[in-house]
């Protein structure tokens, strides 16, 4: 059974496994995701000044890690999986 539209923020990828977004919730875990990664990154430039690099790194990949569960589970928890993108759009257009 299909999730209702409100509570749909990714569909199935049309070549894939993944998810696909299609409005503003799911664009936005998108872009906190990539803001998550570069956070990461910088902070892990900053650390290297000043610790041990077993340390910075394990901290940067930890960040990284958080990022990435965070967007799957979120994903997950969003998407249709019965439908894919090109259907999502083609669905759309006919309402």
């Amino acid at each position: 059974m299909s999730k209702p539209r409100g509570d749909i923020w990714f569909v199935r990828s049309n070549g894939g496994q993944g998810s696909y977004p299609v409005n503003a919730d799911g664009w936005r875990v998108v872009w906190v995701f990539v803001a998550g990664i570069v956070a990461s990154g910088i902070m892990g430039a900053v650390l290297a000044q000043t610790m041990e690099t077993w340390l910075w790194v394990t901290i940067t990949g930890i960040g990284m890690a958080v990022s990435a569960i965070w967007f799957i589970m979120t994903a997950r928890a969003h998407t249709d999986h019965s439908i894919t993108y090109n259907e999502y759009v083609k669905d759309k257009n006919n309402a």
